[in-house]
């Protein structure tokens, strides 16, 4: 069984001996703290920090000001907290300590300076503006643009991922890297071929039919359309132009122009004068094509002087066309901008094909507009609502869904129960990928009003098990846990008694006992006939879907069914205390479960957040009343905190929609858990301006533990 008090112990002793003789001060004076420092006497703490307590004491140790930190001319601070807030600490004390010399640790001994390395990255380009690129093109008469990835740009990471797509939807085993080939030789020998060309070849060297190789083709096309959207600030600059300038298109590519033209009317593209292709033209940008287009400008009476060619290409678009006698303006395509982005550390990552698509979509909501780091020295800014759930939050919860549909059929489940109010968009999501996936096969099932508070109020039988559950933490006095847990008014005394005293709450649960047994006895049998009347009674193995429990709810569930079989898929599971759960329940996790502080990845920072975002509008559960009524605890949110969490599962529903609608044969790819974790962890600051009060004023209030939790303010 997990230990974190010895754990934080046994990682301090082993990061921190060698100070021993320094003066150290701990950050945090929560219970953690309290229990290490009495196993820490040998070392020389002269204080703890605080962020709402500047002064007085706590665990026979002063509370210290920034003032008092530096009179005592401390030079090591080492933060008790779990992961979830270390990097909020730190970048609140950071500023400080860097300007007067001061280390701050976590206990692990990590130097967190080092941990939370600046993310910038100054880049001339990030100096220009969206402004700058307009004021270039009121200086010309003609303005040309290249076409892929400036004016528009496909949802995938790299353009050879529309080839996979097509092997997928054909399906045809070894098309993606024969497409490839057959394209590679082509250009090796100097051509600049056409789509038809390029099929000749791979025609010859996969032995395709004729059938098949038509088949295929119309498929890329049909691909390439669909994941085709424009890039909106490039398509703000051309309609503000057109009509009152000269417009042409320049691109190197293999699509014949009446495709190309196509693609470019679904993005919005309309008015231009003439689309120079390559392929058609014979002749590439690199080669002869840009002086080819200034020819003819010539004609019409223009000089390279009055004409600006746009693009995203520093050698095919800005070298080239300067070196034809044209004026040139370079921006970033969006996989440049990534790559340049403080969200760069992405494509570091041992990516598979879904995680392609994945950070396709994000670069397509992301850096549709080329300047969206100007100003920024390279990190991102996020000022939409929509956007910010789109991109941050949604990829980590479609990867949970996708896996946990898997999981279901894989261990055979014929039902499945989402249990309120965690699993209240997940139902939306599992029913959203089964249509766009066409997936007929996967287990019926039904929302199902539940809560810690009553299973557990209703699988109360006797004396040992009022103490089970009242002995589970709980922030507030005896009086408020015994209504909240069990329904029961206790006397005005047991107002003023902490629920923390264990003797106290000892004799209060003996007195009230009866009147716990009796109440929990009414709740129970209203409670197993609404059970009943679900659709559990009439299937066998039941998967029962949490976000991130210790799995008390499922425990509770099996001792009011016992005799069904119940198989538990969480999100993570967190490691129960000794005595939380009194059964060998089955659970299958996403996400590793390991003890908070054991863990790098970035969703243990944040799933308080995820939490908050997945819920129901409705209440938290209470119980079932006598009349089958459902009875819901007090509303603690406000509308505006429902409303903007129905926003933000709407940005997911929405992404859901896009990727599983995207992408064929999606329930049988094996699912990562690298790409989405990274992608949450850009909520930190270090890589995202987040100018979102809305959603950085969230809070989260757990009714069963009495208490609020906030993850961008601690």
């Amino acid at each position: 069984m997990y230990d974190e008090t010895t754990y934080i112990y046994q990682e301090f002793q082993k990061h921190f001996a060698e100070k021993k003789e320094e003066p150290l001060i701990l950050y945090g004076i929560g219970k953690n703290t309290g229990e290490l420092l009495p196993k820490i006497q040998d070392y020389h703490i002269i204080g703890l920090m605080d962020r709402k307590k500047k002064e007085g004491s706590i665990w026979g140790k002063p509370i210290l000001d920034y003032k008092d930190v530096l009179a005592l001319n401390v030079k090591n601070i080492v933060i008790i907290a779990r992961p979830a807030v270390i990097g909020v600490i730190y970048h609140r004390i950071a500023e400080f300590c860097r300007q007067n010399g001061i280390l701050v640790y976590d206990v692990r001994g990590n130097d967190l300076s080092q941990v939370y390395v600046n993310q910038e990255n100054d880049i001339p380009y990030f100096q220009l503006s969206f402004e700058d690129l307009r004021k270039e093109a009121t200086k010309h008469e003609v303005i040309s643009f290249d076409v892929f990835d400036t004016l528009i740009m496909r949802k995938v990471l790299y353009p050879t991922d529309i080839f996979s797509i097509v092997e997928r939807k054909k399906p045809f085993p070894g098309f993606a890297p024969l497409r490839i080939e057959g394209e590679r030789q082509l250009y090796e020998e100097k051509r600049n071929p056409t789509f038809q060309e390029i099929y000749d070849r791979i025609q010859q060297l996969g032995r395709i039919s004729e059938a098949d190789r038509i088949e295929l083709q119309e498929l890329e096309l049909a691909v390439e359309t669909e994941f085709m959207v424009p890039r909106k600030r490039m398509l703000e600059l051309f309609n503000s132009i057109k009509g009152r300038k000269k417009i042409y298109l320049i691109s190197d590519m293999y699509l014949p122009k009446k495709v190309i033209a196509e693609l470019l009317k679904k993005c919005g593209y309309e008015g231009y004068d003439e689309l120079y292709v390559s392929c058609e033209k014979r002749t590439s940008k690199n080669e002869a094509l840009f002086e080819m287009y200034l020819e003819d400008r010539k004609r019409d009476g223009y000089e390279g002087h009055n004409c600006l060619h746009i693009g995203d290409n520093e050698v095919a678009d800005f070298r080239s066309a300067r070196a034809a006698g044209l004026d040139a303006f370079q921006i970033m395509g969006a996989r440049e901008l990534l790559e340049s982005s403080s969200y760069r550390s992405l494509l570091a990552s041992d990516l598979n094909f879904m995680d392609h698509l994945a950070m396709g979509l994000l670069c397509e909501k992301a850096f549709q507009d080329p300047f969206i780091l100007s100003g920024t020295k390279g990190r991102m800014k996020v000022e939409c609502l929509h956007d910010f759930a789109y991109m941050l939050i949604a990829p980590m919860v479609f990867y949970f869904t996708v896996w946990l549909m898997q999981q279901v059929q894989r261990f055979g489940c014929d039902y499945v129960l989402y249990p309120s109010r965690d699993a209240y968009l997940i139902e939306k999501l599992c029913h959203e990928i089964c249509k766009e996936q066409k997936e007929e096969k996967f287990p019926k099932g039904e929302y199902f009003y539940t809560s810690r508070r009553a299973v557990l109020a209703a699988a109360v039988w006797n004396e040992k098990d009022i103490s089970h559950v009242a002995g589970m933490d709980f922030w507030g006095s005896i009086r408020q846990l015994l209504r909240k847990r069990f329904h029961v008014d206790a006397d005005g005394g047991a107002e003023k008694i902490r629920a923390e005293d264990s003797e106290m709450l000892k004799r209060y649960l003996k007195r009230y006992q009866q009147d716990i047994l009796k109440q929990s006895a009414k709740e129970r049998d209203s409670y197993v006939r609404y059970i009943s009347q679900t659709g559990v009674p009439e299937h066998k193995k039941i998967a029962f879907i949490d976000f991130v429990a210790a799995g008390k709810v499922q425990n509770g569930l099996e001792k009011l069914v016992p005799e069904k079989e119940f198989l538990g898929f969480y999100f993570l599971r967190r490691e129960p205390n000794t005595g939380e759960i009194d059964r060998d329940i089955k659970v299958e996790t996403y996400f590793p479960s390991k003890g908070a502080f054991e863990i790098d990845l970035n969703v243990y920072k944040y799933y308080l957040f995820l939490e908050m975002v997945l819920t129901s509008p409705e209440p938290t559960f209470d119980f079932m009343g006598d009349d089958g009524r459902i009875n819901f605890m007090e509303e603690t949110r406000t509308k505006e905190h429902r409303e903007i969490v129905g926003e933000i599962q709407e940005s997911i529903l929405e992404y859901a929609k896009e990727f599983s609608g995207l992408y064929p044969d999606l329930l049988h790819t094996p699912v990562s858990q690298n790409v989405p974790d990274m992608i949450l962890g850009f909520l930190d600051k270090e890589y995202t301006s987040l100018d979102l009060q809305e959603v950085t004023s969230l809070v989260l209030t757990d009714e069963f533990l009495s208490q609020t939790f906030n993850i961008f303010q601690v």
